[in-house]
């Protein structure tokens, strides 16, 4: 089997039909499945013949492979992979303890389905050497694949091209980065690159995409030391960090909640009136972001655009970051074509903090098709000149944004030419006429068949 082939086959899993699982279930059965089958290549020599893939396919062809004995099995093998590597255990991932938990006969039955099919397919690679080497990038396109089947948790590569514009806009060395929320791994890999000695602090919800990272980070021979992961809950009970961290990344499109923080209200410097539980979430959620950062650190988050217009008390918070903290610097309003679903429009903020310019730079991308290397060098261009473009961006001093009662929306910063367009008259008065005489002829097909059905 060669490359070509290999991919294929191992993409096919995404194809694999899972009658009676749900798309979380038969996901989470995939990544625990094909991270079992890595460590076995991994530690070929260390793991006993008995507790490798191939012992449980054999169960499977026996028809002796149902979920009492694949668990007994894993426990099993566990002992052996987590003597090789410290860093894991089996039967501590979340997959392993909702299959340990779970009662109903119904369920079991699909799970043991899926897991003797998938085994099958998997063990039938017959290419171990090539498959341990394409292994972590096979995995990394394959949860690309998951995230699209879940559209929003998927970052297109449209998107992926601006947070690494911003990432490396900042003259800063990143030797801290945090990621609130992991989506697959996509803006994981998208901004951590292997050797670069970077320290990764995040946070998620969901236990199973923690775990997803881990594996992807290990796949990657990441520094065990270099990959901090907690669930959402424990986040602000970790300390320390304040003032350390280079780079925050984030990708909310959605918005988060009234009353969702980085960091604890006790430990934040700002006025507390802006943080309030009435206050809509986004700006406040910056505000408590930003502690975190080092004198030159910055932050790169999309948010929706409404955050830059609404009244009342975040109008106050945006005249705050204009006048006192002074550390928005970019503004980008972002096509609906890179993002998988449609609705509302999202915005890039850029910060940074003890920055040497005093205006904010407005970018409306909102018409473009994509975001390719073609249109990510013309914004970097005019981001670094801080241009003017008519129609696309310009730079705003502090004095323009305040006679603008400090309202960010982007028509009142750029104005979208109006294009001409020449209208042939002639064109339309004949189709008018063609319209007029189609509709008469349905009419009288109407009237023919009320005749004949005696209406």
């Amino acid at each position: 089997m060669d490359k070509k082939q290999l991919h294929i086959e191992f993409m096919s899993i995404l194809g694999e039909s899972h009658p009676g699982l749900t798309f979380e279930e038969y996901r989470d059965s995939c990544v625990f499945l094909l991270f079992y089958k890595y460590c076995c290549l991994r530690f070929n020599q260390e793991l006993d013949n008995s507790y490798k893939l191939k012992e449980l396919v054999r169960m499977a062809v026996r028809g002796k492979l149902q979920i009492p004995s694949f668990l007994k099995f894993i426990e099993s093998a566990s002992a052996y992979i987590h003597r090789a590597n410290s860093q894991f255990e089996l039967t501590e991932f979340s997959f392993y303890r909702k299959m340990a938990q779970n009662q109903s006969q119904e369920k079991q039955k699909s799970f043991a389905r899926f897991i003797r099919k998938i085994i099958k397919k998997i063990d039938a690679w017959d290419c171990d050497q090539l498959l341990f080497e394409q292994y972590p990038v096979l995995f990394e396109k394959m949860l690309g694949e998951f995230a699209k089947l879940k559209k929003e948790t998927y970052i297109s590569q449209g998107v992926q091209n601006l947070y690494r514009l911003f990432f490396a806009y900042s003259d800063a060395d990143c030797e801290r980065l945090i990621l609130p929320g992991f989506q697959y791994g996509i803006l994981f890999k998208t901004m951590y690159k292997k050797g670069n000695d970077t320290e990764v602090f995040g946070y998620d919800e969901n236990e199973e995409y923690i775990e997803i990272i881990n594996i992807l980070a290990y796949m990657k021979k990441l520094p065990f030391t270099s990959v901090h992961l907690y669930k959402k809950k424990d986040w602000t009970k970790q300390s320390g960090l304040g003032g350390t961290v280079d780079r925050i990344c984030a990708f909310l499109p959605d918005g988060v909640e009234a009353g969702e923080y980085m960091m604890n209200l006790s430990d934040l410097p700002w006025d507390r009136e802006f943080l309030t539980s009435k206050t809509k979430g986004e700006f406040p959620f910056i505000l408590s972001a930003l502690p975190y950062l080092k004198k030159k650190g910055a932050m790169v988050i999309i948010f929706p655009s409404a955050l830059l217009y609404r009244e009342g008390r975040e109008a106050q918070i945006r005249k705050y970051f204009i006048e006192e903290l002074d550390c928005l610097d970019t503004i980008m309003l972002l096509p609906d074509q890179i993002f998988n679903s449609s609705g509302q429009k999202e915005v890039l903020l850029y910060l940074q903090m003890n920055r040497k310019r005093e205006d904010v730079m407005f970018f409306d991308c909102s018409d473009l098709d994509k975001m390719d290397e073609e249109q990510i060098a013309k914004i970097q261009d005019a981001l670094e000149g801080r241009k003017d473009i008519p129609g696309f961006c310009t730079s705003a001093s502090k004095t323009r944004i305040k006679e603008n009662d400090y309202n960010l929306n982007l028509p009142r910063y750029i104005a979208k030419s109006v294009m001409d367009i020449k209208l042939d008259i002639e064109a339309r008065r004949k189709r008018i006429a063609e319209i007029d005489r189609e509709l008469r002829e349905i009419d009288e097909k109407i009237a023919m068949y009320r005749r004949d059905l005696e209406l």
